[in-house]
């Protein structure tokens, strides 16, 4: 690719160019820089639009490792999925992180739901029980896709559990899973299936926890992935208590994890518990599960590291087989 050249990547081009096990291996070094203190990720902004339901999100990065500066705008439309349209929307700008020249603008959409399941693919690769053969899913959207494509990258699936509100989304998402994996799926009736679960994700907007905390088997790891702001929340109180919590960015996490803030309030996790975070565990400074019993959770808001380092990749890739296209 020349110098100057700058690229548009499709949906398309991300999905078909970037396989879920090279995102989970690029979320390691993503993760491991960020704990490092290598990455520069502040927070993001937020700008609330109450009017529309919505909110849009910047995030700004700069990963050193990957040598490239980056910015997301993520616009999330709440009423969207009743108006027949996408829930997230994104766009991922991509910089030379050596001379700050632009490079690329990639489509975010699904680059949202590929790095977050791959995320999710690695803490369960860390994390979860070698044996464990039985996911449970809540939700049915885009990212509960890619989270059941993440833990089947890193576990040999037996069944994948499925819980969702809306019974021909949930039939479809089914169909889906099995045409792609071939895992075999069951669409949850009762709420103490999810005591088979060996590994659970939750990926919903809800705005109080999805299951109970005695409907959990021993040892069971969990990825919490759909709550993002300090007033949702997807996981019990009484299960971040008594779990070994591990997160993405400690900051972000305490800021914007209402699985975290909500149970801080709540007196469940003291006034400042102490949380490990995955790229500890990648650069071996912190442990893992340390018990077959042990409940292990992974609770992650994301973070633009995750999305530059994917998308610094793709800009890589692209140089050698001419993806995407030219618009300089």
């Amino acid at each position: 690719m020349p110098s100057h050249s700058f690229r548009y990547f499709s949906r398309q081009v991300v999905e078909e160019s970037v396989t879920m096990p090279e995102a989970i291996a690029l979320m390691k070094e993503a993760f491991r820089s960020l704990s490092l203190g290598e990455a520069v990720v502040p927070l993001r902004v937020n700008l609330p639009q109450p009017a529309q339901n919505a909110q849009t999100l910047f995030m700004p990065v700069f990963l050193p490792s990957a040598e490239a500066l980056g910015l997301k705008m993520v616009t999330i439309f709440r009423d969207n999925p009743a108006r027949d349209l996408p829930l997230i929307h994104g766009l991922m700008l991509v910089m030379d992180g050596n001379n700050g020249q632009p490079l690329a603008l990639l489509d975010a959409e699904y680059l949202t739901a590929l790095r977050t399941g791959a995320a999710s693919g690695l803490a369960t690769d860390l994390l979860a029980k070698k044996e464990a053969s039985v996911l449970a899913i809540f939700g049915t959207g885009a990212q509960a896709r890619t989270q059941v494509e993440g833990v089947a990258a890193v576990r040999s699936l037996q069944k994948v559990l499925v819980f969702g509100r809306n019974r021909k989304n949930t039939e479809a998402f089914c169909n889906d899973i099995y045409t792609k994996t071939g895992i075999k799926t069951e669409i949850v009736q009762q709420p103490d299936q999810l005591l088979e679960a060996d590994i659970v994700c939750t990926a919903t907007t809800s705005n109080v926890p999805v299951f109970e905390h005695h409907h959990l088997k021993k040892g069971v790891h969990i990825n919490g992935v759909g709550s993002y702001r300090p007033d949702t929340r997807e996981i019990p109180g009484l299960t971040l208590q008594v779990a070994k919590v591990v997160v993405d960015q400690r900051t972000a996490a305490a800021a914007e994890a209402g699985d975290i803030v909500l149970p801080m309030k709540e007196g469940l996790l003291g006034n400042d518990p102490i949380f490990i975070e995955i790229g500890e565990i990648v650069a071996g400074i912190k442990q893992g599960r340390c018990s077959e019993d042990e409940i292990t959770v992974f609770k992650s808001v994301g973070n633009a590291a995750q999305d530059l380092a994917v998308a610094s990749y793709l800009v890589k890739k692209a140089q050698k087989y001419d993806l995407g296209v030219n618009l300089a």
